[in-house]
């Protein structure tokens, strides 16, 4: 499914960006099992910015249907705070790390082991 994220962002007056994820619709489905709720949203969207090496701290998270009918957008908006470096806590569940693609899940793997 992360191969699958399409990303945008936008830079706002106050210097935090606002970023807009569009997830094909029935990938979403397969995961969360047509579970739409903001906590999936968060979940998703902090493994996204986890896997892209992105610090921004995530905020006002939502999801919601995209224009196109195939499509899921889950929106946010980032906040950097002087560069800090954001400690993820959070990893993926088992369900989650059982689905993934094989190469995201080497990647994810990789990047854990980098950090210890």
């Amino acid at each position: 499914m992360i191969n699958s994220i399409m990303d945008t962002r936008m830079r706002r007056d106050d210097g935090h960006y606002h970023i807009n994820l569009k997830i094909p619709k029935d990938e979403y489905e397969v995961i969360y099992e047509g579970n739409y709720s903001n906590e999936n949203a968060a979940d998703i969207l902090t493994y996204y910015l986890e896997m892209r090496g992105d610090d921004g701290k995530p905020k006002n998270i939502y999801i919601k249907q995209a224009e196109s009918p195939n499509m899921v957008e889950i929106q946010a908006d980032l906040e950097y705070f002087h560069n800090e470096h954001t400690d993820y806590v959070k990893s993926p569940g088992h369900f989650f790390l059982d689905i993934m693609n094989s190469k995201d899940k080497d990647v994810w793997i990789q990047q854990k082991n980098d950090n210890r």
